[in-house]
């Protein structure tokens, strides 16, 4: 092990916090996480309202970080705990996507005068994305009492009671921490760059989800950055919270109008289409306002530290 970096210590002054280093800030960010997804597994086995959307959100933060400051740690662990918490936030994703999606299209037909609702259009939405979530929701439980859930907690502890730090952790203050902020950031301005060059819509709509990942990357190194980076470093999770919304309703509209579609294109006896139409022309325009105001945030996006 190349060294033992000192631990972030609660109540910290600026000055102190400034001279963090990158391994102690990751460390403490990384124990903090842990914590909480461990504190959500319980919450969702016992089907606690929320519990699913959290724990996905703490699984990201883990795999985000140590995307972002993995020249920190040696290859394992690591490289396998980022597979495996992929793949437990797609199987948590499962859930909480058919939950988020009910609740849009409900809402939204709930938003229409009652003469333009034609057909069991509510009820409809029920009959499909209730059968999901239900699904789902075992599909996470099941997860939950896998063994390779249990290997990759097991694996966690481990990192984070003795973490494997690599050759370059070695002497890895506050300034290594900054790199490899703007790395992120940059990784960020590439999928902008991109998505701005895109003239077919549909593929610059898969560029704009790309482009909301590396925003939620930036976002979580940032915040594991906080506690020495300051106002620089909040600014910076702040602008790319913001980003990342803007994106995450886009891909969300993307997504309706794709399910919309399909349930008008399908419609059944006793069904009529018009609805469905009615419903995407709205989601259209929900998703160019959000491309609007994506691009409007990254005008003001800051520079990077």
């Amino acid at each position: 092990m190349a060294f033992a970096p000192k631990r972030p210590s609660a109540g910290l002054d600026s000055s102190e916090a400034a001279e963090e280093g990158a391994a102690a800030l990751l460390l403490a960010y990384l124990q903090e996480q842990r914590a909480e997804l461990l504190r959500q597994q319980d919450r969702v086995r016992a089907e606690e309202p929320e519990a699913i959307h959290k724990m996905r959100v703490s699984t990201r933060r883990l795999r985000s970080a140590l995307a972002s400051y993995r020249r920190l740690l040696e290859k394992e662990p690591a490289r396998s705990l980022r597979g495996d918490l992929k793949w437990l936030a797609q199987v948590l994703g499962g859930a909480r996507d058919a939950q988020v999606m009910r609740h849009r299209l409900q809402a939204l037909v709930a938003s229409q005068p009652p003469d333009l609702v034609l057909g069991p259009v509510s009820a409809r939405i029920d009959e499909e994305l209730l059968s999901d979530y239900s699904s789902a929701v075992q599909s996470v439980h099941q997860a939950l009492d896998s063994d390779r859930y249990g290997q990759m907690v097991e694996q966690l502890a481990g990192l984070v009671a003795d973490p494997p730090w690599s050759q370059g952790a070695t002497g890895s203050g506050r300034h290594a921490a900054e790199a490899m902020i703007r790395r992120d950031r940059s990784r960020l301005r590439a999928r902008v760059k991109e998505a701005k060059a895109e003239k077919d819509p549909e593929k610059r709509a898969e560029i704009l989800h790309e482009a909301r990942k590396e925003a939620k990357r930036l976002r979580y190194a940032a915040e594991a950055w906080r506690p020495a980076g300051g106002s620089a470093a909040g600014a910076m999770v702040e602008a790319a919270e913001g980003l990342q919304k803007a994106l995450g309703e886009h891909q969300d509209s993307v997504v309706t109008r794709s399910l919309l579609r399909w349930m008008g294109s399908t419609a059944g006896e006793g069904e009529n289409g018009f609805t469905y139409g009615r419903l995407h022309a709205i989601e259209e325009h929900r998703g160019r306002a959000a491309e609007k105001s994506y691009r409007r945030l990254w005008k003001k996006f800051p520079p990077g530290p």
